[in-house]
């Protein structure tokens, strides 16, 4: 017995429309954006203390740091508060990531640092900064201030976080420690019993002069 095989009849347009859906390429979804999250931790100490204070960002995800390679992952700029002065920036190395913020809507006092490539998903970039606390301001507060990063389209998933304050607890001076006992305690207590053995002495020379008598 002889079997006879039919083929479907398949329109031309329609298995060309099928070839070309398969040739189109597949449009890849951006990579998700880093969100870069500003850090500050307070300036504590007295009026004419410099202390170090550590301030940078933290990549909260979900991707990795962004920018053009070799030019870092972004900047940030740091502010120091009313009343305080940066005296030093951190070093890395050899690599200076910091310079004074010029221009005329820079604030004064204030640097632009640059972050590191090799900045992962809940990774750190912060740096160590030396801080003068040259008198106390109420209310004063700094910035930490996340800017925008070049080469990149996305936008940034959470634009909350990218400034935190920096803040300034100025702390009294220490009292002194009590001083120990004048000198003065002692001749007082010295002249005391010299004049009771005085005393005494006379009592002994006026019994002594009546046996005498």
């Amino acid at each position: 017995m002889k079997r006879t095989m039919r083929w479907a009849a398949v329109p031309a347009a329609a298995l060309a429309a099928g070839l070309g859906l398969c040739a189109a390429p597949v449009q890849a979804e951006p990579a998700p954006r880093a969100d870069y999250q500003a850090i500050a931790h307070p300036v504590v100490g007295r009026v004419g203390d410099t202390v170090e204070v550590e301030l940078g960002v933290r990549n909260g995800g979900p991707g990795p740091a962004g920018g053009r390679p070799g030019h870092g992952a972004g900047t940030y700029e740091v502010t120091p508060p009313p009343g305080t002065a940066i005296v030093a920036t951190p070093h890395s190395g050899a690599r200076q990531p910091c310079v004074a913020a010029l221009g005329p809507d820079a604030a004064p006092g204030s640097y632009i640092c640059s972050i590191g490539e090799n900045f992962s998903a809940g990774e750190r970039d912060t740096l160590s900064f030396r801080v003068r606390i040259d008198e106390k301001v109420d209310g004063a507060e700094g910035l930490v201030r996340v800017l925008d990063r070049d080469g990149e389209e996305s936008p940034d998933p959470d634009p909350a976080n990218d400034t935190a304050p920096i803040r300034v607890e100025v702390v009294d001076r220490t009292p002194e420690p009590p001083r120990p006992a004048s000198p003065a305690t002692n001749s007082t207590l010295l002249l005391a019993t010299t004049s009771g053995t005085a005393v005494s002495a006379g009592a002994i020379a006026f019994g002594v002069s009546r046996r005498k008598r």
